[in-house]
Order: C-alpha cells, then structure tokens, then sequence
C-alpha cells in the first residue's frame, strides 16, 4: 500500500505532513509513504506513482499567498485521480477551493492583517458526525484535534456534510459519488484520552 502524502506546506514550514507521516508509519509499519510537496503534484505524476491512497496535508499560510499556477496540478488530482483522497485541516479546504467553493477566516475578536487578530479554534472539542462514512463504529459527537483560523463557508457542488460544531458548520464533508473526503480537524493527532482520530484514518485507508 503505497500513501501518497501531498505536502501543503511553504518551504516545509508546517508540521502537519511531518505529523501525519509519523502517525501513519507507527499505524502501519508495512505502509509506504511518499512525500512530495503540492507545487510538483500532477495528475501524470499520480497516474504513474499509482499510490493506493491520497492525503493531503494542512498549510503553513492563508490560501491567498498561494499561486493558482502552485495549486492547479492539485486541484487536477482532486478532481480526476481514482483514488481515495483524505483532505485534512487546510487539505479540506483545499478541496473544497478546487470545486470552487469559498473559504474564509471564521472569523475576527480583534483587528488585524491575515492570521493576526483572527478567530482561531485550537484544541479537543466535541463534533457531531454521521456516523458513517469516515465516522462509521464511532459514536457522535466524538473528540478530536482543532487548530485552524479559516474555514469552508459553503458545501462544494456533489457535497454533503458529515460533521459539524457550533464554532465551524463544515467539519467534514464527503462526495456523493466519488471517494472524497474532507475533515477540518486533525485526526492525526489522537490520545488515549481521545483516540476517535485513529479509526477515522482506519477507516479512510479501508476505502
């Protein structure tokens, strides 16, 4: 099984990818795992890699300072590749900008330029879930890691919500028909206090 792990990162500022990597390596040791970062992505590149899976990690930066040029063989992938893709924290939204759906800071508590002075959840919080899909042999709400400023505002087009809470509306979307899945949290990032995350990357690698 060959994961290939899109690194969302600027000049690998983030520990996102680096926290995902590690998890999946201590769930599986008999995994493969390629990193490569989202300005080399292609459809070709994909299309020869032939991983089992696709994950693609949170960002370092609001998705403005981005190139459209930087993301457009991503956003391909998102919407051709046959593969399974996992859309986490800035992932998620991601995907959501590749089916031209916005995205936006959740908002301000005081005034400022980018992430500063904004709105940000960071921590456990509860979210409610369909128990299906990613969230299926778990219970609702479950207990999972937060720590974002932006957020979807809108469904994308072939769309449905799985999760929610009250401080993000969109927690975690999934494809009507194709193996899309989105979810604004951190699954990577479980415990033994809260270890939801883990099954819900089980549950992904079983698609």
């Amino acid at each position: 099984m060959l994961i290939y792990l899109i690194d969302n990162t600027l000049d690998g500022q983030g520990a996102s990818p680096r926290e995902l990597r590690a998890v999946l390596s201590r769930m599986h040791d008999d995994l493969e795992i390629l990193t490569e970062p989202f300005h080399a992505v292609t459809l070709e590149r994909v299309n020869s890699l032939r991983p089992s899976h696709i994950i693609l990690s949170g960002q370092s930066h609001p998705w403005y300072v981005y190139s459209p040029e930087s993301l457009a063989g991503v956003f391909e992938v998102i919407k051709k590749a046959s593969q399974p893709i996992l859309g986490v924290c800035g992932g998620h939204q991601q995907m959501a900008l590749a089916f031209g759906a916005p995205i936006g800071l959740m908002g301000r508590v005081q005034p400022g330029e980018g992430y500063e002075g904004a709105k940000r959840e960071r921590g456990f919080f509860p979210v409610e879930t369909t128990v299906n899909g990613l969230f299926r042999d778990l219970p609702s709400p479950i207990t999972v890691w937060h720590s974002h400023f932006d957020e979807v505002k809108e469904l994308p087009e072939g769309f449905h919500l799985t999760a929610a809470n009250e401080t993000c509306a969109i927690q975690a979307m999934q494809h009507h028909a194709r193996p899309l899945f989105g979810v604004q949290f951190h699954p990577e990032l479980f415990n033994e206090e809260h270890p939801e995350g883990r099954k819900i990357i089980e549950n992904f690698l079983q698609n």
